[in-house]
């Protein structure tokens, strides 16, 4: 299948995205509980001709992060915290990825010369206080590889708070073994955030490695991807983001979908994603809600859709189909609005 992609995606404009459906997302699939949520589970990861359509703002480079880079795996465009990219493979390639040009590219593990430059910037930058470690997806790493990554961050920055982002909790929760655990456990202060989206991708095995990572005094911040065709209802977010606070993990951000290549159709206009988080906010306490936030493109940052305050921040447009914005840096960055 992955051979043929390629194949047609050939002089389109496309960006080719490796076809790989984890064992463990394909038995949800097999056991959802209505043809619906197989068909929002199959829709994440099975490749679409959809994926050819490259639309106007569509970028390789969505949320700027190259603008930020200060070595070749290091992201640094908060002033408090920055981003690891630990490697271009994940555990199952999900159709919507935003760092589509990253992943699946070969990119493996950070080896030891790119790792020494990251140790560096860290100890030369005491003003970080969190690393996103992410990717692709660290958990593709052995349980030695990522435990001797996180190890060398924590021994040159004692006090550095870790992020370990995720979707092996979804793809491959039997990663989270007793032994990775205790070995996370020891690596504190560190957070575990898992990127789920729909209520079927709680199986038994899912809910398993989130109680246990929970049972083991780590604490987990989810993320979630408002996506058309898959949890683009009010009624699911709220069952999903509920299901999540009853397991002991938070709801973090429910993000608007990114402005990759070929990934409009999986986009909700913001008119649509501001009513359904507006009906959330009725539905749900504020413990199981979410921010509802937009990575403006061309790396004006997280802009928070849900937090009225900030409006000072959205800035005039003659064009009334974009959300115009004031970005981190000052800069007036759009999203469209359709």
């Amino acid at each position: 299948m992955a051979s043929d992609w390629r194949e047609d995606t050939a002089g389109t404009g496309a960006v080719y995205l490796p076809v790989g459906i984890p064992k463990a997302f394909q038995t949800l699939i097999d056991e959802a509980a209505t043809p619906s949520s197989a068909a929002a589970l199959s829709r994440q990861i099975v490749p679409s001709g959809e994926e050819r359509d490259i639309k106007s703002g569509e970028t390789a480079d969505p949320l700027g992060e190259s603008r930020y880079c200060v070595t070749p795996r290091l992201v640094h465009q908060y002033p408090n915290r920055v981003l690891l990219l630990t490697t271009g493979a994940c555990l199952g390639y999900c159709r919507y990825c935003f760092r589509r040009t990253f992943t699946g590219r070969g990119i493996g593990f950070i080896g030891p010369g790119e790792l020494a430059e990251v140790l560096d910037y860290l100890v030369a930058n005491p003003a970080v206080q969190e690393i996103l470690v992410s990717g692709g997806d660290p958990l593709v790493a052995t349980d030695g590889e990522l435990v001797e990554l996180l190890s060398a961050i924590r021994r040159v920055r004692p006090d550095l708070l870790l992020r370990l982002c995720t979707r092996a909790n979804v793809f491959a929760p039997e990663r989270f073994t007793d032994s990775l655990v205790s070995r996370l456990r020891g690596l504190r202060p560190l957070w575990v955030i898992p990127h789920i989206n729909h209520p079927a991708e709680l199986g038994r095995a899912q809910t398993d490695s989130l109680r246990k990572l929970v049972d083991s005094g780590i604490p987990i911040q989810s993320q979630t991807v408002l996506l058309r065709g898959v949890n683009d209802s009010a009624t699911t977010l709220a069952d999903l983001f509920h299901r999540l606070v009853c397991l002991g993990v938070k709801p973090g951000y429910l993000f608007q979908c990114d402005l990759a290549l070929g990934v409009s159709s999986f986009r909700v206009p913001l008119s649509e994603g501001m009513a359904i988080w507006r009906t959330l906010r009725e539905l749900l306490s504020g413990l199981s809600l979410p921010e509802y936030a937009v990575d403006l493109p061309g790396g004006g940052g997280k802009f928070p859709l849900s937090v009225p305050a900030l409006c000072d921040r959205i800035a005039d447009s003659p064009e009334r189909d974009v959300l115009a914005v004031h970005g981190l840096d000052g800069k007036v960055y759009t999203y469209p609005r359709t």
